[in-house]
């Protein structure tokens, strides 16, 4: 995991959200009771971005198919299975900062076609 500048503090005021790009990944800010939280901004069901939502009490409502999802814990209103990447934030100097890992290159086809011929899943351990 690494630290990445993500937004403005100032741009972040109490009881708001903002939609914006760390590291190559759409994160969902929010600010509640002063607490920073970080979400994905993508909806699981349809890959709608979730900042084009309503938030209110702490939710957010996704504008595709309505899901809410609560903005500090990530989990899908009625359904806990579901739920959102959040990501750890802190304040430093004026800046909102978030933790996120290393983005991960998906497997070509090839890559996965040449996997299975040898035997291996496709996390590259042999199958038995």
């Amino acid at each position: 995991m690494t630290w990445h500048r993500a937004l403005e503090s100032s741009e972040l005021p109490e009881a708001q959200f903002v939609g914006t790009i760390v590291n190559a990944r759409h994160i969902l800010l929010s600010r509640n009771s002063g607490v920073v939280s970080a979400v994905t901004n993508v909806c699981p069901h349809n890959g709608v971005l979730l900042s084009e939502g309503v938030a209110r009490e702490g939710c957010i409502s996704c504008p595709g198919h309505f899901w809410r999802f609560n903005l500090a814990t990530g989990e899908k209103q009625g359904d806990p299975s579901t739920h959102l990447a959040v990501y750890s934030t802190r304040e430093s100097e004026g800046w909102i900062d978030i933790d996120l890992p290393e983005p991960t290159m998906p497997k070509s086809l090839r890559e996965i076609l040449l996997a299975s011929a040898r035997g291996e899943d496709v996390s590259g351990e042999v199958s038995k």
